[in-house]
């Protein structure tokens, strides 16, 4: 069963505060469960629980419920465990569902307003019928009946071909680019993913895995045609043992004051300071990027029905009264 961003915020903080305090993944596991934690979660401590005492590691065994755990959150608990720095591990993961929690309630909250509005101003369209005389009040009921459940199938294959052009843009850049190029949805998508990227890097920094480990891990953990672009020639670099810096400022996928930070951190040997601050920057900036977007596109919404709402207003105006008027000015001018 899979967690919403808010359960997965509460239970990756409480693991990574056990973690810090000192205890092993099993005892924090065990002290998670006297808590009454739901039966979802519960269910998953028990079994990572099994598999651990059966041999398993930990990323294996957070990571066999592929329902619940994500590509994303296996990469950053697999870097921790493999490095022994499971709990800043853990924290990165209670930050980023953090934020996705925030983006998600604030969306579902603007939304409130303008679907009522939309079911109010699609009923206004079959007043003038009932008011006219044309249709009986149950004729008007089954009609809007039809007529939203006509909406709610758009809506759904609407949402249906952007998920799968959200998927497309995963693996391919152009895709990726055209997407990035919306106003206010662009700049929140390219956050979103530097914030995965970021995450991922430094965790895999701070467990002192490869660099080619770390390149490919993170650009698969970003979910960004352009990064993983990028990622295939800073592994042509790597086979050559050059810097990446040149690579990260050329390809064109990064924010350009991030390219230049990480060519000037690479020459440094600070990257996994700087990897710090730019995942904090770049999870802040995916905040205020959602923010805007769960504001605007709900404004948007609102005007483009009210818009709809006046056309039918004067619609039914201009045939019952204006139509009458002018057919008799017609009349007396014969």
């Amino acid at each position: 069963m899979a967690f919403s961003a808010a359960q997965k915020h509460l239970f990756y903080t409480e693991i990574a505060k056990l973690l810090e305090a000192g205890f092993g993944i099993r005892d924090a596991a065990r002290a998670m469960l006297d808590t009454r934690l739901p039966a979802a979660q519960a269910a998953l401590l028990k079994e990572m629980d099994h598999d651990l005492e059966t041999g398993k590691s930990i990323t294996d065994a957070f990571s066999k419920n592929r329902g619940a755990i994500s590509d994303l959150e296996k990469s950053i608990i697999g870097a921790g465990e493999r490095g022994g720095r499971l709990a800043p591990a853990f924290q990165h993961l209670a930050d980023y569902f953090g934020m996705l929690a925030n983006a998600r309630r604030d969306a579902l909250q603007s939304m409130i307003y303008p679907v009522v509005m939309l079911h109010l101003g699609m009923f206004i369209s079959f007043v003038p019928a009932l008011f006219s005389g044309e249709k009986s009040s149950a004729e008007v009921m089954a009609g809007f009946a039809a007529t939203m459940l006509v909406v709610y199938a758009v809506v759904f294959f609407v949402w249906l071909g952007i998920r799968a052009l959200l998927a497309s843009a995963t693996v391919n850049p152009g895709i990726d680019a055209m997407l990035n190029r919306i106003p206010v949805i662009g700049g929140a998508r390219r956050s979103m993913a530097m914030a995965r990227f970021t995450k991922v890097y430094h965790t895999c920094l701070l467990a002192g895995l490869s660099m080619w480990e770390t390149v490919e891990t993170s650009a698969d953990a970003s979910r960004s045609g352009l990064i993983r672009e990028a990622s295939r020639k800073m592994l042509e670099v790597l086979k050559d043992r050059g810097a990446l810096g040149p690579v990260y400022v050329s390809s064109g996928a990064f924010p350009s004051a991030f390219a230049r930070s990480y060519a000037t951190a690479e020459e440094a040997g600070s990257l996994d300071k700087d990897f710090a601050r730019w995942a904090k920057v770049f999870q802040e900036d995916a905040a205020r990027g959602t923010k805007t977007l769960s504001v605007a596109l709900p404004k948007l919404f609102y005007v483009l029905i009210l818009l709809f709402m006046a056309w039918k207003i004067i619609s039914f105006y201009s045939e019952n009264y204006l139509g009458p008027l002018r057919d008799l000015e017609q009349q007396y001018d014969s």
